[in-house]
């Protein structure tokens, strides 16, 4: 049986006025105020948006259940769009990349 791996966490700020959740995090919210917002990690899990391939390399975008759209690198057959996908740390020292669940 094959070893289960961690699910990847990003790191990631929150707006405490507005709840906007910033990937990666940011040192001052959007809005101009210079607030600072909350650091926190968010599980690398959510919903396919878009997806493309590019020299070879597989791109996508994911809405994250905590909110926030992110660009992010696919794993291979990575291609249902609306599917659920989550990234996950592999064993060697390679990028982890989204992929369905």
């Amino acid at each position: 049986m094959g070893k289960k791996l961690a699910t990847v966490q990003l790191h990631a700020s929150r707006d405490p006025l507005s709840g906007q959740i910033y990937i990666p995090p940011r040192t001052f919210v959007a809005d101009g105020s210079l607030r600072e917002p909350e650091l926190l990690t968010v599980p690398a899990e959510g919903v396919l948006f878009s997806a493309t391939t590019f020299s070879g390399q597989a791109y996508g975008i994911v809405d994250l259940d905590c909110g926030a759209r992110i660009q992010t690198l696919l794993a291979p057959g990575t291609d249902r769009i609306g599917a659920r996908v989550s990234a996950r740390a592999g064993d060697d020292e390679s990028q982890a990349r989204f992929a369905h669940e």
